[in-house]
Order: structure tokens, then sequence, then C-alpha cells
């Protein structure tokens, strides 16, 4: 039998030979002025060739964690310095991205290295992401595409984000709102699409047709009363005020707010176009949704896991938490109702621009955006990473996917960001509180002025 190892394994064997002698030595198994073991020694116990690892130990010397002694052996100086790095991240990643794993990987990869982890709020209440970045001296975050804004000057580019460099890998459309003219900010790191999710169990016993891409919400609301048993289940629900959602109707039905004369601060729009697009939003939740108000998605998640609800809209990042659901479910296109469209969620990496260890927060961006640790972001999560190489991988993997779960690359053309009905996201939140009154049925639409 051949036991000599194979040629395709080299590089992870020659690179675990690298990561573990570097963080030997910083965890002073080996101490400072003994000798390493002998080259046939290294290469016996990682399996190389005693070319590569006399390369090896030519890169640790040149990195001063080893002295290289003619004759003699390979000598071990003091460890070099680490460096320590701030890491402001949303807590949601913690399922999502399983980012405690990816942050142990990059420590052993880069052992001078350590980033200490304090969690970031999605709000933009105070204190705000650009506060913590400015007052705890935060070297590197986790940003959204809605959050990028409170980075953003009027009339210039952000001035606390690094430039990155365009990653030819990653979908060019993910880049869209950290690119301001012309440069990127904030690196793409993972995205979703908002998507229909649905019990498949729920489907097959009322012998309804699952859902397709030529789904409009009028079938939505007819599939849901076939599915509906009244108190028990409802056959559809969606978090009415997320602003990850109610948008996609304005986006659906090609809404653009217009700027006043007065230096763009008014905001102008026929009511009667925006009418249009709450009708849909009025018939679902008056007509197919639960007696139930919800607080956030979480509560609509909640429901789908309970089996209360046989179809709700959310995100691949929601699928993480129904991976180990005890029924069949599966995924679809955004139904619509005019123009097919739907809202995209990029969650990237942005380094601040006045960090001490610029060069080290970097670093970790570069890491996060590997081929290695993106395929690590699609092995083990249902999240999609940035990078097409990753995201379509169809490999085998360590979480239960939903069998349509390729859906998003035909979806990749109804992509749309709030932007697109030219608005920022504070805009958003304030047409969101109109909204409430007019759903409400307490006052008549209004077009507000800031």
């Amino acid at each position: 039998m051949n036991s000599k190892p194979k040629r395709s394994t080299f590089r992870s064997r020659y690179e675990e030979m690298m990561i573990t002698l570097k963080n030997e030595i910083i965890a002073s198994i080996w101490e400072e002025g003994s000798f390493l073991p002998s080259e046939n020694d290294i290469a016996e116990r990682f399996q190389l060739s005693k070319n590569s690892v006399r390369k090896g130990l030519d890169l640790l010397a040149s990195e001063h964690f080893i002295e290289k002694i003619p004759r003699v052996g390979n000598r071990v100086r003091k460890a070099p310095a680490g460096t320590v790095i701030k890491l402001g991240y949303y807590p949601s990643m913690i399922k999502e991205a399983h980012i405690y794993d990816l942050v142990e990987e990059f420590h052993k990869r880069h052992p001078l290295i350590r980033v200490h982890m304090i969690p970031m709020p999605h709000s933009h209440t105070k204190p705000t992401m650009k506060d913590y970045m400015e007052s705890d001296q935060i070297d590197v975050m986790t940003i959204n595409n809605y959050n990028v804004e409170l980075f953003a000057r009027p009339g210039g580019p952000p001035d606390l984000l690094e430039p990155q460099a365009f990653h030819e890998g990653v979908y060019p459309v993910l880049t869209e709102p950290f690119t301001f003219d012309g440069t990127l900010y904030v690196q793409p790191f993972m995205f979703s699409p908002v998507i229909l999710c649905y019990n498949k169990d729920h489907f097959t016993e009322n012998g309804v047709p699952e859902p397709d891409s030529g789904w409009t919400w009028d079938t939505v609301k007819k599939a849901a009363h076939q599915l509906s048993t009244g108190k028990n289940r409802y056959g559809f629900f969606f978090h009415l005020l997320s602003d990850n959602r109610w948008p996609v109707f304005l986006l659906q039905n090609n809404v653009v707010f217009n700027r006043g004369t007065d230096r763009g601060r008014n905001l102008e729009l026929d009511s009667s176009s925006l009418k249009e697009s709450f009708r849909t939003l009025i018939d679902l939740s008056e007509d197919v949704f639960p007696p139930f108000l919800s607080e956030n998605d979480h509560d609509v998640d909640m429901l789908f896991r309970q089996q209360k609800v046989s179809m709700i809209l959310t995100s691949y990042f929601f699928l993480n938490m129904i991976e180990d659901v005890d029924f069949s479910y599966d995924i679809s296109p955004l139904p619509y109702q005019g123009t097919p469209k739907t809202m995209v969620i990029v969650i990237g990496l942005a380094v601040n621009k006045h960090s001490k260890h610029k060069q080290a927060a970097q670093t970790f961006v570069d890491f996060m955006l590997s081929h290695e640790t993106q395929l690590k972001l699609r092995q083990h999560t249902l999240s999609l990473p940035s990078l097409k190489s990753a995201a379509e991988w169809n490999g085998p993997v360590r979480v239960k996917q939903p069998d349509r779960f390729f859906i998003f690359r035909e979806t990749f053309p109804t992509f749309s960001y709030h932007t697109a009905l030219n608005v920022t996201y504070s805009e958003l939140e304030e047409i969101r509180q109109n909204m409430k009154l007019y759903l409400s049925k307490m006052e008549g639409i209004q077009i507000f002025s800031r």
C-alpha cells in the first residue's frame, strides 16, 4: 500500500508546518535559545521533503522566529512582539458566519495578530457604529449597506474608512452600496436577497403547487388561503415594518422620490404612486396575516419554526436559524406585482482609516475575503459568500441546505437597494413612520420634508 503523501495536499501540509512552528514558538513550547528538531524530524512530522522544510525554516529566519546556526541547527529566538486589533462585529454573525471559528483560524495563520471582538449595534440611534469606531478606536468593523451611510460625508467620501482594492472575484453588484466616486470603502463579505421561504409539508398536505419565479402577490394570497387552518396556522406572514421588507413593494412599483428645489432637503412624490405601492401591503396584512403584531423579524421566524405560518419573507441569513427543524422547507424567488425586484442585504468589512494597526486590520480583511475563508463560510453556514467561486461551489457542505439553495443565481437581475428609491436610510425611516399611520388608517399618506 502506497503511503506517500499526495502532491495535491502539499500546500496544506506546508502551511500547517509554518502555522504550527510559529504558534509553538510564541507559546514557548520551544523556548528562546533552544533548538528546533532536525530537518529530518520536521520533514517526517509534517510529511514534507527536506527541501520544503528548509524553505520554511529560511522563511522563519527571515521573520526572526529562529536563527540558523551553520552545522549546528535552528536556534529559537525571542518571539516577535504581537499586535492586538479591535474587531467590531454584528452579534448575528456568530450564527450567520460562525465568526468565532473564522477568527480562531485567523489566529492560527497569523499568530502575531490577536483579534479582540466587540459587538456592534445595527441601529442608527446613539451610540452608533461610527461613535464606537471613534471612541473605542475600532480597527476593523463589519458594516452593512444601511450602516455605511453613517460614515458618508455630505458631498464627499467616508472620511473614517480606508479605501479598498476591488476584488475581481466578488459579485460586482455587492460593491455598489460601498463605492463612492469610484472608490471602494467596504469589502463585501457575505450577502442575501430577500426570498420567500415555505414549509413544503404544508404545501404537500393541502395539494398546493410550490412557489416559483412566476408567483405574484395575488398568487401568494390565493395559496395562503388554501394553506391556512384558521387559529392554528396561517398561510403567510412577514414583519411589515422591517426596512428589508416593506420597501420591496415600492421598488416593484418603480417608485422614485424626487428632490425639492431647496438643495435636496425635501422629498416630493405624487401620493397616488405611493398609495398604489401600499395597496398590496394593506391587502396582504388585512386578508391573510395572523392577528399578531410582530416587533421584529425574529417573531416571524419563531412562528415559522413552530409551523404556525406556512410562508414567510426572509433571507439566507435566517436559514441558519432553521437548519435543525424537523420539517421540510424550501425557498423561492420573491413574488412581485409590477416589476420583479427584491432587496439585497450585504455585510462587508471596513478598516478604520486612522487605526494605529491599519496593516494588521487589512490583513484580517484580506483573510476574510480569501477563497479558503469564503469557502468555509459556504461549507459551514447557509449564508452566501461574496466571492462567486465560493458562493456557487456545489461540493459537500456541513449543513442541510434547501433543495433550491442556488435560486439566488437567477435573481441577480432583480437585486435592488433602498437607494434606488433615491432616499437615504434616515429618510427611509421617516417614510416608514408615515407609512405606519397610513396603514393604521390614522391619516392619509403625506410627503414629509426635512
